[in-house]
């Protein structure tokens, strides 16, 4: 990356800002943090204060900086479209959290807009670039477990109201886990597998009411989503993206291969396994067992026993958790380098369509063959 310091600008200082924050000119030193903005301003200037941000002021005022070369948008999704278009009208690049916008149509102008303008907007998550997820796009590029034909990707757990301080947006028009969950695998599968060719989902809610924290919120969305997605490639598989599921034993992200195995990690939080089965090994041993049972043990079993068949991947880099911000530092590089970031607008329309196909907020009809397209990314060194 070049030793140019590129200026990012923060609009919006609410709970996530912090995880920008602690890699922002600091793990991603091709970045610095020159300002910041919010609604409140008096919580700009806190956040300012405890981050060493030398500018807190409005948002006119930050889109006017000439220091500020990005503008970062982690605000609620019903302003990301505005604020997109304010920032690519004052000529500064864009890196909006996700979802793009609150509809596709949205997401489609901000794409369109950027690209006139000569300008970048891309769009969260980045976690696909991170050294776990990075180490599972390596092993498919080698082959490790020949050609993907199918997937898994799940999240089932009681809900962001148990943890979120202020919950209710994700309950409200624009929220769900579809939307909040979903572009992180998404995103994940697109840039492993190419692009997306049709979806079709099912989606419920088990309360019309939750409790989020000291008072009820009246819920306008589906918290339960079950959806199929057929890629390009032909690889086929499930996802299962829920707020109303207590406890599950589901995996969160499994890619299947003509030749063996991969559990990944969950896209979003980085957590769980990181490794690979090749069917070889597996293959020799069913061959050499002679009882027909014993067979069946070694291609039903799901216990300890299994784990020798299994090696760990090795993390591209130094893995650090469920950190944020490699995007941006992507998008800054490409700027200086003159290259498409790899968080690219096609990749983040693209998500946006299939998410929003999926959560069936568009009023697309289902199955939904997919509009747009993307490259994969290219991975990262």
């Amino acid at each position: 990356m070049s030793e140019h310091i590129t200026g990012v600008g923060i609009i919006g200082c609410g709970t996530f800002v912090s995880a920008y924050m602690n890699t922002l000119g600091k793990i991603y030193q091709n970045v610095k943090v020159v300002g910041c903005s919010d609604l409140d301003v008096e919580r700009a200037k806190a956040v300012a204060q405890e981050y060493g941000i030398p500018k807190a002021y409005s948002t006119e005022e930050l889109l006017a900086d000439p220091e500020v070369e990005i503008a970062l948008i982690i605000t609620p999704p019903g302003s990301h479209y505005s604020l997109g278009m304010a920032a690519l009208k004052a000529g500064k690049h864009v890196y909006v959290e996700k979802p793009m916008a609150a509809t596709f149509a949205q997401a489609a102008e901000l794409a369109k807009f950027a690209k006139e303008k000569g300008l970048y907007i891309a769009c969260a998550p980045d976690t696909f670039l991170t050294p776990e997820l990075q180490a599972v796009r390596r092993a498919l590029d080698e082959g490790k477990i020949g050609r993907v034909t199918a997937f898994t990707a799940n999240v089932c757990w009681p809900g962001s109201n148990l943890w979120h301080p202020n919950a209710d947006f994700l309950f409200k028009k624009g929220g769900g886990p579809m939307l909040d969950i979903g572009p992180y695998f998404l995103t994940a599968l697109i840039s492993l597998l190419g692009p997306v060719e049709e979806v079709f989902a099912y989606s419920n809610r088990a309360w019309d009411v939750r409790r989020v924290h000291d008072h009820d919120c009246t819920v306008e969305v589906p918290t339960h989503f079950c959806g199929v997605l057929k890629f390009k490639s032909g690889a086929v598989g499930s996802v299962c993206f829920s707020n109303d599921i207590w406890k599950n034993s589901q995996p969160a992200f499994e890619l299947y291969g003509t030749e063996g195995v991969i559990y990944a990690p969950n896209p979003n939080t980085l957590r769980g396994p990181l490794k690979l089965m090749q069917a070889g090994p597996l293959m020799k041993d069913i061959d050499a067992t002679e009882d027909r049972f014993q067979k069946m043990v070694l291609i039903y079993a799901n216990d300890p026993s299994m784990e020798r068949y299994f090696t760990p991947l090795e993390p591209v880099g130094e893995a650090r958790g469920n950190q944020r911000g490699l995007g941006v530092s992507d998008l800054a590089a490409a700027i200086v380098e003159g290259r498409p970031p790899r968080v690219s607008a096609d990749l983040c329309l693209h998500v946006t369509e299939a998410v929003m196909a999926l959560d069936g907020s568009e009023g697309f009809a289902l199955p939904h063959p997919m509009q747009t397209s993307c490259e994969r990314p290219a991975p990262l060194g």
